[in-house]
Order: C-alpha cells, then sequence, then structure tokens
C-alpha cells in the first residue's frame, strides 16, 4: 500500500481557521476549541502548514509541552533558508539574526526560518541526514540507553520515507524539542516507503494524530 499524500496536500482542511491573522511572524500559542475546532492539535498543524503553503510562507509548528492536547505554537516566516544564503525576497546577504531559527532582513523586512546552523559540510553525518529531509513526523518511541528514540515519516526529495531516529538522552538536556534537535541527533536511518511495502502498512504512519517532534 502506497503512503497517502493528503498530509501535504495543499488544499488540505483548513479547519475553519484564517491562518492569515497569525502569520505577522509572531509566535501564538492556539487552544483547541477557541482558536481552532476540537480536533487533535496534530490536525491544527498540519492545516497551518497547508495554509503556510498555499500563502506562499513556512511555518513551524510544536505542540504544548505542558498541555499537548489542548495546546499549539505556531509561527509563520517568508521563506526557509539555510544560515548563509541571502535574502530570497531581495538577495540582501545583511541579515539580523533575532533567534537561533529566525532572522529578519533590513532591506525588505522579510522574517526568515534558518533551516542549519554552521557549515553544513562539517556537519556530523546524522544531522546533515536529518536536514536533508522535509516535512519530518515523529513520535516518541521510548528511550534506549543514552538515547531517545523516535519513528516516523518524511519526504526526501518529494519522495515519502520512513525515519528511524536517536537522539542524545543525557539527563541535564532535557526532552527533545524542535529548537535543539538537530544538535542531539546521533543516528538516522531513512527507508523509502516502497521498500516496506511487502512488510508492513505504511499507510499506519500516517494515522497519527499528535507527533510528538515536528520538523
Amino acid at each position: 500500500m502506497r503512503l497517502r499524500r493528503r498530509k501535504f496536500d495543499l488544499e488540505a482542511d483548513d479547519l475553519g481557521v484564517d491562518w492569515e491573522r497569525w502569520a505577522d511572524g509572531r509566535a501564538f500559542r492556539l487552544k483547541r476549541k477557541r482558536d481552532f475546532a476540537d480536533v487533535e492539535p496534530g490536525k491544527a498543524r498540519n492545516a497551518a502548514e497547508a495554509a503556510a503553503a498555499r500563502m506562499g510562507k513556512v511555518v513551524l509548528t510544536t505542540r504544548d509541552k505542558q498541555l499537548p492536547r489542548k495546546f499549539v505554537w505556531i509561527q509563520f516566516a517568508d521563506a526557509k533558508i539555510k544560515a548563509g544564503e541571502p535574502c530570497p525576497k531581495c538577495g540582501s546577504t545583511r541579515l539580523l539574526r533575532v533567534h537561533r531559527l529566525y532572522a529578519r532582513c533590513p532591506e525588505c523586512g522579510a522574517f526568515l526560518l534558518l533551516a542549519a546552523g554552521g557549515n553544513q559540510e562539517k556537519a556530523p553525518r546524522a544531522e546533515r541526514t536529518l536536514r536533508e529531509l522535509s516535512h519530518i513526523h515523529l513520535a516518541s518511541r521510548g528511550q534506549e540507553g543514552d538515547a531517545h528514540v523516535y519513528r516516523g515519516h518524511a519526504l526526501l526529495q518529494d519522495s515519502p520515507v520512513f525515519v528511524l531516529a536517536h537522539f542524545s538522552a543525557k539527563e541535564e538536556e532535557g526532552p527533545v524539542t524542535v529548537e535543539d534537535a538537530f544538535e542531539r541527533v546521533t543516528n538516522v536511518q531513512v527507508v523509502p516507503y516502497e521498500q516496506l511495502d511487502d512488510f508492513a502498512d505504511t499507510s499506519a504512519l500516517e494515522r497519527a494524530g499528535d507527533w510528538d517532534l515536528e520538523l
């Protein structure tokens, strides 16, 4: 069975939400039944991603750590670039870092999501592998030794793949977050879905409502 592509469909249900009201670059904490319909927060995150694509923007979403069944955090940006790249809107190379994950262009005012930090070529292999993926959706599978284990799916050059990832689990680091995932990843295994079709129902991954980590 092939992977169902609804999650990445630009015509996906927007849940009746006017996403443009939250697309000014600020971070917003949205509440279930108040800001979006009474659905799993994971569906609201999917709808925000689809809305961002329709608007020609990108969005970073994460579930609330304290009340993950009620709240989600979202933050839209005008584009996503790798660290060191110029502004895609005006070409300016002078970008102002406003957060480890965000920068603003002083020339045109574009708010930009940074896809990578530092020299990508010198990054560890696991980090480089993870950064090559997009639409990453991972669910925690517990801890094995000194590693947090996650599995899920992503896109590799627009093709769906199964992902098994390990992240550093040092006590002082706490849970894996969107902000530190690339720095803490220690191992990533990627398998194209067509190689799994004979062994597993790959559509089961699509049915998960709440992902623990989305990048």
